[in-house]
């Protein structure tokens, strides 16, 4: 009797719980995690496997074989067409199998396993002056492996090519389990392979009689452009002469025709030089009629955005600064780039492209940029367009359907004014950007795939440019591949011969069916399978926090488009959990992916309520991060929270979290009983029994509190204090966070001492807690009561138009940030107008040292003078860097004279809070920090000094290096007083 498929699914479970050294989940939280990548589809596969090992992998494909269960291998999981989802198991390389097996730099080549990242190898290849130059804009989260499956390129394709180019030997399991090497191979050596019987013999006995008889075909029907990667690659066998290599068929083939284990890449040596000139132009058509000309100049990269683009980046701390080489508002840029062998050349270069390209219709201001940094600024903002594309909020969004196609570049023009006219004619519209020196173009129409019409112009659409690109001999897809987008128009675009081709070729290497079937060929109606449809359930839910700006808690969980840039294991801070963990569940696109099945009732009728989402939720640190370093803007510190709020509507709120919310209240009797509160509280018996009650880690020693608060100096001291010209730049208010009044009072003493060093008069309102505690704990509907309290003792500075000045960006964060979200009504203006008026010191440090030269006043004098640091090491708080940016707080200290100021950009330190004193998360917690902080702090040179605004971060630090780092108010305050005091910092 035939098991059914509950029984099969059951059955591998249990296979694979005995047989992998990896990860086996088959709950159903998991499964909806890896449901989608980065496309419009969804498929719920029936288990995820991350295996440790190649046996793991063999074990893996062998126990889905004898189940007659499907396998989808995944990397990053950025795919755009659907590619690495599937409805069988899902096997995750990129968590154990990405290692760096061997560099051989004599020979030019690397051997890696598929789950490497693509920024992670370049970073080990940098010492030796050797690279792999396909540089994708997912570089940070894609993997070799999804590299060799989908044939990716990227910028610089005109001078490097594709991953095909770069292939040299591929190590892969075929759907029986044979592991076989794959190489070039001479004709003798495949004759020998063809008369043996085996998989391995069937596969080159087809692909090579498939190649000859096809010749005149392939010839005619597949496309004479350099970015074509559909289909399969069956025009590297028309006449491959001693180089017959299996591997140029598995490039490309999107796991289809076989699992990849191991690849031998060649590797090439970095460009020496670089000089990109940014080419603005008054309108799309411009730039794009100007390309084939700028292409005669031999640049190594033409890229194209278009004003749409342009415009997501303004008043975006991420992106923002990145627009410096922008005047004006163009209607495009062309961001051309030349390569050197010496410095020498590239000026000349320079000077005639730019006479040139200056005479050409429509062209405007033209930006050079020679410097390794400013260049970097400009790549860093062209990188990000894919995800700005896709930004909008709402449910009518910017998708991946048509955003691959490509052109001959002299017919791109005429080309993209043709794709215009169809988007107008089905009434949307779209951002543009694109590899214009190899005619792809990246076009994402607007469309609202909840409704029919919606629906309607989707299936229109993709027929329509389907229409266009065979018309103008294009391919559509240049690099992005097939998956479950474009398979449906294989037959149309190669014909049906070469479509029955292609199926032969899956037949032969996969006669089961085993392996991410539905891709490339045989694939379900471009309208299946969709994430979003006409009957995809939007839920109204009523939330303590406002997510009207995302349309709903529903459109905030749905703004996460799947591109995983919160996978990126490099600089930047989000997300830290997943960068500590490399667990996708940790990552800031599984959260939103699990919150929004969860609140759409996919996960079941218990939504919000569902306990599998806790675990999902727990190790977000909410760092705010993804609030801006993700592209689309998702802001999980604001659905953890609701999260927290709505799950504890109908539950206990644990006595930890209780505990942890009453910071305030804490302190004051802490400060009151110090010093005896200071003995109990480092105390091993009290630690243990703190670890007892509240699961509060024993090895955390809590920060002593002061017995002498700020608020006793204000009284007694600081009122009397008069500033030097007092009020005559103006009047700050200076908020007194709880940290800075009872545990660092020195920290606000000196922020005081500063403004009126810099003329201003200090104001010091009525001490009031800002809720941070609260809103961390979700306990919102206490938060909305003390965010009141907070803005109704700020509102009056606020009116007056005084600067309401923060010491710790965690209070600036919920004043500026949450407390506009938490409360309605009138409340709503009167802490908008409080936001509109928060700074934090470092901001206002910055604007206020800016009034003093502008207005011809006498800055103060600072400098350390003998004995000072030479080198101020920075690390900025999360909240900090999400909400303001480090610029000003590395301006405010690149004022002072005699060091130089280093932005350690060492992503968050892992202690968010409570969070790193919570028991099950110490570990964690440590891990975010030695990740990349701990380790540059330990290496710190004797004359360097390092400053952290957040407690939280100075705690941190001090707890796992030693290094008691100092505030920017501590510092700066040492250097207007001339005082080094050596060990502080250190």
């Amino acid at each position: 009797m035939k098991a059914s498929n509950r029984e099969r699914v059951e059955a591998l479970e249990r296979a694979l719980d005995g047989r992998l050294d990896g990860e086996v989940h088959f709950e159903k939280i998991y499964r909806a995690i890896y449901s989608t990548d980065a496309s419009v589809y969804q498929i719920m596969p029936v288990g995820v496997a991350i295996p440790k090992t190649r046996e793991d992998i063999l074990a893996a494909l062998d126990a889905c074989r004898e189940h007659g269960i499907s396998v989808t291998a995944r990397g990053g999981g950025t795919s755009q067409a659907g590619q690495a989802i599937g409805a069988g198991l899902q096997l995750d390389f990129s968590k154990y199998c990405n290692r760096l097996l061997d560099i051989d730099v004599n020979e030019g080549t690397v051997r890696v396993e598929p789950g490497i990242i693509l920024d992670q190898l370049n970073r080990e290849l940098k010492s030796f002056g050797l690279h792999l130059p396909l540089d994708i804009s997912t570089a940070a989260q894609a993997t070799i492996g999804g590299m060799i499956a989908n044939n990716a390129a990227g910028t610089r394709s005109i001078v490097y090519g594709k991953t095909l180019d770069y292939i040299l030997e591929l190590t892969v399991a075929l759907s029986d389990g044979t592991v076989v090497s794959m190489g070039p191979l001479s004709a003798l050596a495949v004759d020998a392979k063809c008369d043996r019987d085996d998989l391995e013999a069937r596969c080159y006995r087809t692909v090579r009689r498939l190649g000859r008889e096809h010749a005149d075909e392939i010839a005619l029907r597949f496309p004479k452009i350099m970015r074509r990667v559909g289909g399969y690659n069956l025009d590297e066998f028309v006449d491959p002469g001693d180089a017959f290599s299996l591997a140029k068929l598995m490039v490309g083939s999107e796991g289809t025709l076989g699992i990849v284990l191991e690849a031998k890449l060649k590797i090439v040596p970095l460009p020496k030089h670089r000089a990109v000139c940014a080419v603005q132009f008054e309108r799309l058509l411009d730039a794009m009629a100007a390309t084939p000309d700028i292409l005669g100049y031999h640049p190594s990269a033409v890229e194209l955005v278009d004003k749409s683009i342009l415009d997501t980046t303004i008043g975006k701390t991420e992106f923002q600064p990145l627009r410096d080489f922008i005047r004006g508002d163009p209607g495009a840029v062309l961001l051309v780039e030349f390569l050197g062998d010496t410095s020498d050349e590239l000026p000349a270069r320079l000077d005639e492209f730019t006479d040139a390209i200056g005479k050409m219709s429509g062209v405007g201001h033209i930006h050079r940029a020679t410097k390794t940094e400013a260049q970097a600024r400009i790549w860093k903002l062209r990188k990000a367009a894919l995800g700005l594309s896709m930004a909008q909020r709402g449910d009518a969004k910017s998708i991946s359907f048509v955003e691959d196609t490509a052109v001959p570049t002299d017919r791109l023009h005429d080309y993209i004014e043709r794709f215009i006219g169809i988007l107008e004619k089905n009434e949307t519209s779209a951002g543009f950007y694109a590899h214009a020196s190899v005619g792809l173009l990246h076009v994402r129409p607007v469309v609202n795939m909840k409704t029919a019409d919606g629906m309607a112009v989707f299936t229109r659409i993709a027929e329509q440019i389907s229409d266009l690109v065979l018309e103008f001999g294009g391919a559509l897809s240049g690099e992005h591949g097939d998956g479950l987008v474009r398979a449906p128009f294989q037959e149309k675009m190669y014909g049906p011969v070469l479509y029955e081709a292609f199926r032969e070729v899956k037949r032969t290497f996969d006669p089961d069916g085993l392996l991410n079937p539905g891709k490339i060929v045989d694939a379900a109606p471009i309208a299946e399978n969709l994430r979003y449809g006409l009957r995809y359930p939007t839920r109204s839910i009523e939330t303590a926090f406002d997510f009207s700006d995302f349309g709903g808690i529903s459109g905030a969980a749905e703004q996460c488009g799947g591109l995983g840039d919160c996978r990126k294991a490099g600089n930047g801070t989000m997300c830290p959990s997943f960068m500590a963990t490399r667990d996708e569940r940790d990552s800031t696109r599984g959260r939103a992916n699990a919150l929004r099945l969860a609140i759409s009732g996919q996960l079941g009728e218990s939504g919000w309520a569902d306990g599998e989402l806790l675990p999902v939720l727990d190790l977000c640190l909410e760092c705010k991060a993804c609030k801006s370093e993700c592209p689309t803007g998702v802001d999980m510190a604001r659905l953890k929270s609701e999260f927290l709020h709505q799950y504890y509507r109908n539950r206990a709120v644990p006595l930890r979290s209780r505990l942890f919310s009453k910071t305030e209240r804490l302190a004051v009797w802490g400060s009151r009983l110090a010093p005896v509160s200071n003995w109990l509280q480092r105390n091993r018996f009290s630690r243990s029994l703190n670890e007892r009650l509240f699961r509060i880690d024993r090895r955390r020693v809590p920060p002593p509190f002061s017995r002498a608060t700020f608020a006793h100096w204000w009284r007694s001291q600081g009122k009397r204090e008069a500033a030097q010209d007092p009020g005559e730049r103006g009047e700050m208010v200076l908020f007194v966070d709880t940290f800075t009044n009872f545990y660092e009072p020195e920290h606000g003493i000196a922020a005081v001492r500063i403004a009126r060093g810099l003329g201003w008069d200090v104001k010091v309102p009525p001490r009031i807690c800002c809720g941070r505690p609260l809103i961390s704990k979700g306990l919102l509907d206490q938060a909305v009561v003390q965010a009141r309290r907070t803005v109704e003792g700020l509102l009056p500075a606020a009116e007056s138009g005084s600067a309401i000045v923060f010491c710790e960006p965690g209070c600036y964060s919920a004043v500026k940030d949450d407390h506009p979200q938490l409360l309605r009504g009138a409340w709503r203006e009167k802490a908008r107008r409080v936001s509109e008026n928060s700074w934090t010191f470092e901001q206002w440090l910055d604007a206020a040292w800016e009034k003093s030269s502008t207005t011809g006043g006498d800055a103060p004098e600072v400098n350390f003078g003998k004995g000072g640091p030479k080198t101020i090491l920075v690390h900025g708080h999360c909240h900090q860097k999400a909400l303001v940016g480090m610029g000003p707080q590395l301006r405010s200290l690149e004022r002072l004279s005699g060091v130089q100021v280093v932005d350690l950009d060492a992503g968050c330190c892992g202690m968010a809070g409570s969070f790193g004193y919570e028991r099950e998360h110490y570990d964690i917690s440590r891990a975010c920090g030695e990740r990349r902080l701990f380790p540059m702090v330990r290496a710190m040179e004797e004359d360097a000094m390092l400053v952290a605004p957040g407690f939280s971060c100075r705690q941190q630090i001090g707890h796992f290096t030693g290094v008691k780092p100092l505030s920017t108010m501590l510092l700066w305050d040492r250097y207007m007083r001339g005082s080094a005091r050596r060990g502080d910092g250190r």
